[in-house]
Formats: C-alpha cells, sequence, structure tokens
C-alpha cells in the first residue's frame, strides 16, 4: 500500500531506475575523484562541504535522468509536435488552453509538466550559492538559464529516439524555479548577516 503523501509523485516514478543507475555510476567516480584530490597538501577536508558537493553530483544525476533520458510517457505529445517552440504561451504555462478540458489526458500531463520543469530547478537554485560561495544572484540566473537552454538543446537534438521537444516555456519554468531557489538562499543569508549584525 503506497502512503497518500506519495501520490503526487507516482507520475515521475519512471525516472527513479535511470536515476539510480545514474547515481550508481557517477557518485562512485566522483569519490575517486575527490580523494585523489585531496592527496595534495594544499586542500583541506571539509565534511560539510563534501557532503554538499556529494549532494550537487546526486541532484546533477537526477536533473539528467528527468530531462535527458528518453520519456516514453510523452511520446504522443513529442509525435504530435514539431520538435520546437520558440514562442512563450501563458496558456502553456498554467495549462489554461481551452483546447486542453480539465479533466483531460493532455492536461493532466501538461500539469505534470510545468510543475515538474519548475520544481526540478529550485534545488539547482539552491545549491548554486552553497556550491559557489561567491555567486552573485544575476550569475547564478545567468547558470540556470545556460543549464536549462543545454537541455532543451540535447532534447530537440536527441527527440527522434527520446521522444522529447524543446520548449521555450520550460526554459521559462525552470528558472522560474531557480530564482526561487537563489531567492531564498540570498534571502537567508540576508538575514542572517542582519541578525549578526545586530
Amino acid at each position: 500500500m503506497i502512503p497518500k503523501f506519495l501520490f503526487p509523485l507516482l507520475p515521475y516514478r519512471s525516472i527513479a531506475f535511470p536515476f539510480l543507475v545514474l547515481s550508481a555510476i557517477s557518485v562512485p567516480c566522483w569519490l575517486v575523484f575527490r580523494l585523489y584530490r585531496l592527496r595534495t597538501p594544499r586542500d583541506r577536508l571539509s565534511f560539510q562541504r563534501e557532503i554538499l558537493l556529494l549532494t550537487f553530483v546526486v541532484y546533477l544525476s537526477g536533473l539528467t535522468a528527468a530531462t535527458l533520458i528518453p520519456n516514453h510517457s510523452s511520446r504522443l505529445v513529442a509525435e504530435t509536435a514539431v520538435g520546437i517552440e520558440l514562442h512563450p504561451s501563458l496558456a502553456s504555462l498554467t495549462c489554461s488552453s481551452a483546447a486542453l478540458p480539465r479533466g483531460s489526458t493532455a492536461q493532466s500531463f501538461c500539469v505534470r509538466n510545468a510543475r515538474g520543469n519548475f520544481l526540478l530547478f529550485v534545488p539547482l537554485g539552491i545549491l548554486l550559492p552553497l556550491v559557489l560561495t561567491r555567486l552573485r544572484l544575476w550569475r547564478g540566473m545567468q547558470i540556470a538559464i545556460a543549464v536549462s537552454c543545454s537541455i532543451e538543446l540535447v532534447q530537440y537534438l536527441s527527440r527522434a529516439w527520446g521522444h522529447r521537444t524543446a520548449d521555450v516555456n520550460d526554459v521559462i519554468l525552470n528558472v522560474l524555479g531557480a530564482s526561487l531557489g537563489l531567492a531564498l538562499v540570498f534571502l537567508l543569508r540576508f538575514r542572517l548577516a542582519r541578525y549578526r549584525g545586530a
């Protein structure tokens, strides 16, 4: 019996196995790389930083599994689309088009896709300023835009076998999610600085 609080995650269960496989490859490679780097005397071991970097690597594995692994659940959408959408659409961002009747399969896919694109980049916005401690807000947003555009480009080039389409609306949702994560971290830092200053 699956707990009720996990029901919203069920549509995304198809990425669980690719995520585990990618993590099983990337995490040992990352650990070997870090152990090699820590052999040099100038690098001091910080357990908290190592956990943070490892978390970032695991997140990137999840991001890759969610965005670049062939997605058969979106096959019908990809087959009916032209492969690339360059025009931002409020109806697509909010899934409020009249062509998507409430309760339809198309609308549920749209909502799941929009929600996933937004939430998927919130951790990126949180982790970037923690990993890159001198990162500025605008630079973090530039990195998020670059990562999202790179993902869409790969999805476009692999659309024949990946059943995915490139969509500027996905980039908008990704950047909004990353911006939320960045804003939370910078707001927390600001509050901590004021608290210490007081």
